[in-house]
């Protein structure tokens, strides 16, 4: 008896050429961070490296890798997640996010939305908020700029963990985080309590 059936690929090469190759777009951003919005097989990802006057300074390289380390624990429809570390050739060292496609909250309230849509917001905001001070993270730079709101359905992505910390860190435990944003016993005493 003859099996004509294969368990094997119909094309020996999986992956085409324009399968391999990665579109980069270069994001505006303030600081240290370079981001870069990435496609790779049809798909945007968002990477967030150090501009190159940042590179080769140590406290840059050890907070990109602290903010991975805490974004990678963090599994929640309303925070950007974080895929991976890379070593990017463009970038260099990076974290590869989910690119989300969406406005500031800012730019977004501009628009003047609905009551209901508004309290929508409200509401995936503090149960993000309440998920990320339930996993001893505080992000230290919440600020209309670091919530996105989604194109797609006007959901809440809270964005940025670059400023973030956590008790199990050394590094910057001073103060941070835009002033005008900054809680007021943080401005008051220069630190923060969980």
């Amino acid at each position: 008896m003859n099996d004509d059936s294969t368990s094997g690929p119909i094309n020996a090469q999986f992956l085409t050429e324009s399968d391999a190759l990665t579109s980069y777009a270069d994001i505006p951003s303030r600081g240290f961070n370079q981001l870069v919005k990435a496609k790779r097989q049809g798909r945007w990802f968002m990477l967030k490296g150090l501009k190159p006057e940042f590179l080769n300074q140590p406290v840059y390289l050890e907070l990109l890798k602290k903010e991975y380390e805490l974004m990678v624990q963090l599994d929640h429809p309303n925070i950007v997640k974080a895929f991976a570390k890379e070593m990017n050739e463009r970038l260099g060292p990076c974290i590869v996010m989910e690119y989300v496609e969406g406005v500031t909250l800012d730019r977004f309230l501009e628009g003047k939305p609905s009551v209901e849509v508004r309290r929508k917001v409200v509401d995936q905001l503090i149960d993000a908020l309440a998920y990320i001070h339930g996993k001893q993270i505080v992000h230290r730079d919440l600020k209309p700029s670091n919530i996105l709101v989604t194109s797609n359905g006007n959901n809440v992505k809270i964005i940025d963990f670059g400023l973030s910390d956590a008790d199990d860190y050394a590094i910057l435990k001073q103060s941070a985080g835009t002033p005008k944003y900054m809680a007021p016993e943080q401005k008051a005493i220069g630190g923060y309590d969980k």
